[in-house]
């Protein structure tokens, strides 16, 4: 009896019925796309370490670009209310971006909840949070697989001291840790002062070291952010945002 002709299904032809993976986000900076090949990659969490002054929020924004540019929307949790509106004014022209300010830093990591839900981000960046408690950066990694999205966390100063510095992934389940500072061979950076945002009068040649899973990779940037990217009220000045305004409204006179 004939066996009927049948054609073998090689692997390599099996290959091609299973969809790519999409790849990471890039940062439109060619020395920092070159150390970090595959880019921000989706589906997980990218720590960011990088202090005040350090060009850490212009990295920010030239991801932010880029992704625009790639027509895929980008959401900012700014948790200290304190990004400067004409410094990413501009991205608002490339396509669906917010900034989402809530009243407390603690609120930052339920606002990040709520933008993963919805699906409809490519990119969502928590600015200058707290580290998110354990339970909190599982459910974050879960929401950011399942929507497949991009999430990049920027801890603050006190965060980084118990995560720990760029040599190791922070504790909260990061999956590219991105450690962030000014080069030596870069002159006349002024850095930053208490209560200040850095100083750029011209462009700067950072150093962004990379680690995912292996051994770090160094590459030096150069950026520029000619514009303040920071608030930074003087200590003296009573803070009079809506949130505080709300608690000073006057109470109406109860008629008897």
């Amino acid at each position: 009896m004939a066996l009927p002709n049948l054609q073998l299904a090689f692997p390599e032809r099996l290959q091609r019925l299973i969809p790519a993976a999409r790849r990471g986000l890039a940062f439109g900076i060619p020395a920092l796309d070159a150390a970090l090949p595959s880019g921000v990659p989706r589906g997980q969490i990218t720590a960011l370490n990088a202090p005040l002054g350090s060009g850490g929020t212009t990295l920010l924004l030239a991801l932010a670009a880029t992704t625009l540019a790639a027509d895929e929307g980008v959401a900012i949790v700014d948790a200290e209310r304190s990004l400067a509106p004409q410094a990413a004014a501009h991205l608002a022209a490339l396509g669906p971006f917010w900034v989402i300010r809530p009243r407390t830093d603690e609120n930052a990591w339920w606002c990040a909840d709520v933008l993963l839900r919805t699906g409809a981000f490519g990119l969502v960046i928590v600015d200058r949070s707290p580290a998110p408690p354990h339970r909190i950066a599982v459910r974050l990694q879960r929401l950011a697989h399942d929507k497949d999205t991009a999430l990049v966390v920027r801890v603050t100063q006190t965060a980084r001291r118990q995560v720990g510095s760029g040599s190791q992934l922070p504790a909260f389940g990061a999956a590219v840790a991105l450690t962030v500072e000014p080069s030596v061979s870069s002159p006349g950076f002024v850095p930053a002062l208490a209560g200040w945002g850095g100083v750029w009068p011209a462009p700067r040649t950072l150093r962004v070291t990379t680690l995912k899973g292996g051994a770090p990779r160094a590459a030096e940037v150069v950026v520029g952010s000619p514009l303040p990217d920071r608030l930074r009220p003087h200590w003296a000045v009573r803070d009079r945002r809506a949130p505080q305004r709300a608690d000073r409204r006057p109470q109406r006179k109860s008629r008897k």
